[in-house]
């Protein structure tokens, strides 16, 4: 225990006498990170696109329920909508239905994107505890971003019409909108990362500075090192006269 508090001591004290270091290794860092971010991030532009799945009644049903029978059903529908949600999001994250989303991509706006770019761009996720869930897309390109959610617009709610036979629909709950500006590169979070890592790197030089150095500076070292008593010392002043007689020789 009494080793493990010495060497805490020892490591606080290696960086405490180093602050001057950490503090310019910090500041350092936390510039690299910011030219490393201005130069080297790609602005990215995002849209989204918001549904709700519902599922919906056969024309007999309708027919021969009652009000009662009705409003439980609507319950019922809400729990299967929801039930088959996970479903349908695997299936926009297949190459079939992506591929689909290309072609009617690249029919409207005479482009050639591939499936792959636009899988790559597109995140689906759920909103909890509802039968909605949000597809955001993000691209380099304001504009591409935009397309891809209008094009979602109109394949998403025909896929899910085409599955399944038709049991569950979507509804556009949320349009998408042009993205006005780029996504924020975050400098503040990326400088400072970057003068945690310069101050860990200097913390680090410090330390093992410290601890490689095997001088001895003064009577304390020599006692904390070797456990060696000093027994006494060249006095200053004696140091002092010897040199001066020696300059004084060399004179004469």
């Amino acid at each position: 225990m009494l080793n493990i508090d010495a060497n805490v001591q020892k490591v606080l004290s290696a960086l405490l006498k180093r602050w001057k270091l950490l503090l310019i290794f910090a500041v350092i860092g936390a510039i690299l990170a910011a030219v490393f971010t201005s130069r080297f991030t790609t602005l990215t532009y995002t849209s989204s696109i918001e549904f709700l799945a519902y599922s919906i009644d056969s024309k007999q049903e309708l027919q021969d329920s009652t009000a009662a029978a009705q409003q439980a059903s609507e319950t019922s529908k809400m729990n299967y909508a929801m039930k088959m949600l996970d479903t349908y999001i695997e299936i926009f994250q297949t190459n079939q239905f992506n591929q689909s989303v290309a072609d009617e991509l690249n029919r409207v706006y005479n482009t050639d994107y591939s499936a792959v770019t636009v899988k790559n761009s597109i995140t689906i996720e759920k909103v909890e505890n509802t039968a909605m869930f949000l597809f955001t897309i993000t691209t380099s390109d304001a504009d591409l971003s935009y397309h891809i959610a209008q094009t979602l617009e109109v394949c998403v709610p025909q896929t899910m019409e085409n599955t399944n036979a038709g049991l569950v629909n979507a509804s556009v709950e949320d349009p998408p909108i042009r993205a006005n500006a780029a996504e924020s590169m975050n400098y503040p979070q990326k400088c400072l990362i970057g003068a945690v890592a310069g101050m860990f790197v200097a913390g680090l030089y410090a330390v093992l500075r410290d601890f490689l150095d095997v001088r001895i500076r003064g009577r304390d070292d020599l006692a904390e090192r070797y456990n060696i008593p000093v027994l006494g010392a060249v006095p200053e002043f004696e140091l002092t006269n010897a040199k001066q007689k020696k300059g004084a020789k060399n004179n004469g």
